[in-house]
């Protein structure tokens, strides 16, 4: 679904509102404003928590343990203890899944963690931002989707999880073509970092079933988990991360994020057959 112009004109009238109706950001405004009406009208809410909070935050059963990732239950794998979602190269932060083995979450934390860790710090280096996202970092945005996705919605993204546990980055790569992550420079630091995952309404519309966003400090970053079932219908559309305007700052001081659609990293192996990606 589109928004109408009347809908987007009402929008932005109410950004202008709450400027303080301070003049000349009028166009800014108008496509804040459409972004954000027809990322609201196509998705609604699935899980959204804060990173940050006076009390530790676990998601995922308590009663039935078992791993997410490789499907294994105790007393096959060890639950040693509850784990960070996110991994501390964005902060402090005390959101906690349950439902992670020890040996995947060892695996995790060797690897693909680690690449977001090092793509996470290079958002913050202004000399040389980065060009693309490797896949490792992206990997572990996805595992973080699959972290808080409520588990009515895992039957969807089984292809998803078995790609997230391959090791085999470089094989990978030759699988995506046109995949990415969009990422954002707010104007204003966030107080409160969080995470988000938001699940599309409309079946037919040529939008990601799934978006997820990271939110910490200046940065945003927004992917929508591949290989995602309900996407298989969608086969022939261009299914593009939907763009939002993440304003920030108060009344005239309010703007829009500045945004970048970083590709995914490639290498030049032979691309194999049968697996679908989007943009």
């Amino acid at each position: 679904m589109q928004p109408t112009w009347e809908q987007i004109q009402r929008a932005a009238y109410e950004r202008w509102e709450r400027r303080g109706w301070a003049h000349g950001a009028d166009q800014d405004d108008w496509a804040a404003a459409e972004m954000d009406v027809a990322f609201q009208m196509n998705y609604r809410p699935a899980a959204e928590y804060p990173l940050a909070s006076a009390e530790p935050i676990v998601v995922g059963s308590r009663s039935q343990t078992h791993c997410r990732y490789c499907e294994r239950a105790a007393p096959r794998a060890k639950f040693s203890k509850a784990r960070l979602i996110v991994p501390a190269a964005v902060g402090e932060t005390s959101l906690y899944t349950g439902e992670i083995c020890d040996e995947c979450h060892a695996q995790f934390a060797g690897a693909i963690d680690e690449d977001f860790a090092k793509f996470w710090r290079s958002l913050d280096d202004g000399a040389s931002p980065p060009a693309t996202v490797s896949i490792g970092a992206y990997k572990s945005l996805v595992r973080m989707a699959i972290a808080i996705m409520p588990a009515r919605e895992l039957g969807h993204f089984a292809d998803t999880l078995e790609w997230v546990g391959n090791p085999d980055h470089d094989f990978d790569s030759s699988l995506f073509s046109g995949t990415g992550c969009l990422v954002y420079r707010t104007h204003s630091a966030h107080a409160i970092p969080w995470v988000s995952l938001s699940r599309r309404t409309d079946p037919d519309a040529p939008l990601p079933y799934a978006v997820f966003v990271l939110v910490s400090g200046f940065h945003v970053v927004e992917i929508a988990p591949p290989l995602c079932a309900r996407d298989q219908d969608q086969e022939e559309a261009d299914l593009s991360l939907p763009p939002r305007s993440f304003t920030t700052g108060f009344g005239a001081d309010s703007r829009t994020a500045m945004r970048r659609l970083l590709p995914l990293e490639r290498n030049d192996r032979p691309r194999r057959r049968g697996m679908r990606l989007f943009a």
